[in-house]
């Protein structure tokens, strides 16, 4: 809703900050305005922030992020940012990095859309704000639905964005660092330039999931699988691992998920255990997104 959330999430995410903490992993937390307004959660991201061991960014959930504008809030459409006009989003976006800077006492420099709603349209507002790093790309991924984001054709490497198509390589101050997303397996490179040239098309999402289309999300995938992937990552050259998660499974039953402490555990494990084989197989750089 709007508003009268309490984010109970944050107060239990010390734990899996703990994790970061333990390899020296730089968490990016990307903060909505539901948690960034409520005072016990700001309080644990301003320690966070001060104790300099992770990055805050910005995280545009449209339909709890003030101004709102009546009618404009209320379709689904409009639950992507991208699919407002340019400036709804420069006013919402704005509204949510002053917050944080006044909350959290850091101006915020990288950004994710909520629901990955994303395109060009969002990249001048960016610039203006000065976020030099978005996340909101996910490559070889579309949902379904007229108005839904769309990334079948992204490059799967960090690239400058482009104010005309998001999807493209381009000039501007910004770069996108995508979700890491492949298809593991000799056939994932030839099925993945397939995608890229034909873009979305009915059954292809099915056929790509079947041939190994896999995410370092520890929420949705098993550790072998997520193995696989760093693996078939650092044997391209790609040279950029991005794990990503919702802070909500920190409280059971709060997502899909994760139901109850033992999944919770679970689902500490096998983060700990991604992180360890990234760094210790791969010899990765833990860096912010910024």
């Amino acid at each position: 809703p709007a508003e009268g959330n309490t984010c109970l999430n944050i107060a239990r995410l010390v734990r899996i900050h703990q994790i970061f903490k333990r390899h020296g992993v730089i968490p990016t937390y990307l903060v909505d305005y539901p948690v960034v307004t409520d005072p016990a959660a700001c309080e644990i991201l301003a320690q966070f922030a001060a104790d300099g061991d992770s990055e805050i960014g910005a995280h545009l959930h449209p339909w709890c992020n003030p101004p709102y504008f009546p009618g404009a809030d209320s379709s689904t459409a409009s639950t992507y940012p991208h699919n407002l006009p340019v400036e709804m989003q420069r006013a919402k976006l704005s509204h949510l990095c002053r917050t944080i800077e006044e909350r959290v006492g850091v101006k915020p420099t990288s950004y994710r859309a909520g629901r990955w709603g994303f395109d060009h349209t969002s990249v001048r507002i960016l610039e203006e704000l000065g976020i030099l790093v978005d996340t909101s790309v996910t490559p070889l991924w579309w949902r379904s639905g007229k108005h839904a984001p769309e990334f079948a054709r992204a490059p799967v490497i960090p690239y400058r964005l482009s104010a005309s198509d998001a999807c493209r390589p381009g000039a501007s101050r910004v770069v996108e660092v995508p979700m890491s997303n492949l298809v593991v397996g000799r056939h994932g490179p030839i099925l993945e330039k397939l995608v890229r040239r034909t873009g979305p098309a009915p059954g292809m999402r099915r056929i790509l999931v079947s041939m190994g289309l896999r995410s370092l999300r520890p929420e949705q995938f098993s550790l072998n699988q997520m193995i696989g992937l760093a693996d078939a990552i650092a044997r391209r050259g790609l040279g950029v691992f991005n794990v990503m998660f919702h802070s909500s499974v920190a409280l059971p039953g709060a997502t899909p998920y994760v139901a109850d402490e033992r999944q919770l555990e679970e689902f500490c494990r096998r983060l700990e255990a991604l992180l360890t084989h990234i760094l210790s197989a791969h010899h990765a750089t833990p860096l912010p997104l910024s």
